[in-house]
């Protein structure tokens, strides 16, 4: 039983930390000739824009970040274990796995476009700093979270309850 809770929160904690959908579902792929030939390119497209946004980069800093994390709030679990549980985790899988839903959402066109947005220097830009300011809103949102919080309390008159 604890294995098994173990190992739901070290899967939880490492896809909130990462903030990917690794659990996609798969679209049959088109039947005609002409269709195979678009839908080709337009994975190839979306692979493409894994590349250009540094996705597998990106996956391994939230990893390592992950561990550092997960080592301080359960120093319990060998490092042995989670060194080898971060290992199953194939970047080449996820990113097969993202490409349907991508390919759900946008168009090949589409696909074409943020490609092209993230070669200019303001979507490099954007890549660099993305990770910082989703870090910083985070922290934004877990402070607001807990003066709502606590004023809730207050409001219902449960004073006895304390956040750090």
């Amino acid at each position: 039983m604890q294995i098994k809770l173990l190992f739901f929160a070290v899967s939880l904690s490492f896809l909130s930390t990462v903030n990917i959908p690794v659990f996609a579902q798969t679209r049959p792929l088109p039947t005609s000739a002409t269709n195979k030939v678009e839908e080709q390119e337009k994975i190839s497209n979306i692979k493409k824009l894994l590349d250009v946004t540094d996705f597998k980069n990106t996956v391994k800093l939230e990893m390592m970040k992950f561990k550092d994390s997960f080592k301080t709030e359960y120093p319990q679990v060998p490092a042995k274990f989670l060194d080898t549980f971060l290992d199953e985790f194939k970047l080449e899988e996820i990113g097969d796995e993202l490409i349907p839903i991508y390919s759900k959402y946008f168009t090949n066109e589409e696909i074409k476009g943020l490609i092209a947005f993230y070669e200019t220097p303001l979507g490099k830009k954007t890549l660099i700093l993305s990770p910082q300011i989703a870090n910083e809103a985070g922290e934004i949102g877990q402070k607001y979270g807990i003066r709502a919080m606590l004023r809730a309390l207050e409001k219902l008159g449960l004073k006895g309850l304390k956040s750090k």
